[in-house]
């Protein structure tokens, strides 16, 4: 048996097809799977960030455990760690620079590869006309891209940094034998939402004089500023990137048989104009934290759907499941091995949190501690000294919070937000060094200015 993880950066709930009540058909090759596989409806991210959700996937421990998200402790075991205790093989590849093996993510891996990102500011207009009018795959696109990094970066170009995340995932699957790890990292629909030409008409994009890029910086930066037909672009732009990426996947599924255990979720969802934000800025609203999880086993699912509550915890234990290798002992979560093959799983609360500013994304700051846990029907947020209570039920979108919630339920809930609360201890920020390429590359995404 082979596993593929494959994680979508930014992808909201909303916009994956095979959810319920999906906005549009914007993912139909992962619909396509979705057919052979189980949807969990109320999966969790344990952060609204990929800094800050990333240690729980690979880990299955809470992001502000073992000294935080800066950098991956020893004391966290990957799960690429685990199985390669359990002789398995497993390869790596993103194109996210908070993914970076000086933050520990590459332990574990015979092969882990940062393929970058074409991108620089001031030649965003040319990039748009190459993907306007060539797909990745191109012989014209592939060229500019070569001869970009050829000139701006030399080195990487050495290391092989001109490949696609596709293509490298792909090479991996085809080329290994049983009993190998494969793990991809889309960077779409991620900001600044560049999709193709086709794309954004399929969606119905109206067009503006701004490139999307531009347009998306300013709504990151005043989404208050916004008019109605604007943010319907903005919306549209993501639903396009949405679309770009599931084009994406679906070359990588050519490359998956049968027997391959694949699992499809986003590391955090989103906003788009919620709570007054563009992005993903930290907060812990469900825009961000809930995510699509779509689990594929050998031979098909037996349960279509489930809507119990599931979390990113619980993704390594199911790998490290169906690969009969051992669980270590610091993992938090369960297998949702049982619930795939149609058996009940009893409901958890998921913690969700993050300790960072919106000026200094994915360093640590006590001050700014927030800490969010939640059930499908109710939520408590703790930040800014005070604690939001909502009514998921009757307040999806989280607009009114309850002043005064009262019941054994909110009991049980405040219970657990005041024992994590309790146990978190974050300490001074290690300040991880961040070369220029990556504090370049952190701008081109919008997370710092």
């Amino acid at each position: 048996m082979k596993t593929l993880l494959l994680t979508i950066d930014a992808w909201r709930a909303s916009h994956a097809s095979f959810a319920p009540d999906a906005v549009g058909d914007h993912t139909p090759n992962l619909a396509a799977l979705a057919e052979e596989g189980t949807v969990f409806s109320q999966a969790v991210s344990h952060g609204p960030a990929t800094p800050y959700a990333f240690p729980s996937v690979f880990t299955s421990t809470l992001p502000l455990d073992y000294g935080g998200y800066e950098q991956l402790s020893d004391e966290r075991t990957l799960v690429s760690e685990a199985l390669q205790d359990a002789g398995w093989s497993a390869a790596g590849v993103h194109a996210n620079p908070w993914l970076g093996e000086k933050y520990g993510y590459g332990r574990g891996y015979d092969i882990y590869r940062d393929v970058g990102e074409f991108g620089l500011p001031g030649l965003e207009r040319g990039r748009q006309f190459l993907l306007d009018n060539f797909s990745l795959d191109s012989p014209v696109y592939r060229a500019a891209q070569s001869l970009y990094r050829t000139v701006q970066e030399p080195l990487r170009m050495l290391g092989g940094g001109d490949a696609a995340e596709i293509e490298v995932a792909r090479e991996a699957l085809e080329k290994s034998s049983d009993e190998t790890f494969v793990w991809t990292h889309l960077l779409e629909p991620h900001a600044p939402y560049t999709p193709p030409k086709r794309h954004r008409e399929a969606v119905g994009v109206p067009e503006t004089d701004a490139t999307p890029s531009q347009l998306v910086t300013r709504a990151q930066h005043s989404p208050e500023e916004f008019t109605e037909r604007e943010r319907e672009v903005i919306r549209g732009l993501y639903a396009a990137s949405v679309r770009h990426a599931d084009e994406k996947v679906g070359k990588l599924l050519d490359a998956v048989d049968d027997d391959t255990l694949v699992i499809v979720s986003a590391d955090h969802g989103e906003a788009l104009f919620e709570h007054g934000q563009v992005g993903h800025e930290p907060a812990l609203y469900d825009e961000l934290t809930h995510v699509p999880l779509l689990v594929r086993p050998p031979g098909g699912a037996t349960a279509e759907q489930v809507e119990t509550q599931v979390r990113h915890i619980d993704i390594a234990p199911t790998i490290l499941d169906y690969a009969d290798a051992e669980r270590p002992d610091s993992y938090r979560g369960r297998s949702l091995r049982p619930a795939v093959e149609g058996e009940g799983i009893d409901e958890k609360t998921a913690i969700s949190e993050v300790a960072s500013s919106a000026t200094e994304p994915g360093r640590l700051a006590p001050d700014e501690l927030q800490v969010a846990v939640r059930t499908p029907e109710r939520k408590l947020i703790h930040a800014n000294g005070e604690v939001l209570a909502f009514d998921l039920k009757d307040d999806p979108e989280e607009r009114e919070p309850i002043t005064d919630p009262v019941g054994d339920d909110w009991d049980d809930l405040r219970a657990v937000l005041d024992d994590r609360l309790a146990t978190i201890d974050i300490g001074e920020s290690e300040g991880v060094d961040r070369d220029e390429e990556v504090q370049e590359r952190l701008r081109n995404l919008g997370y710092i200015d």
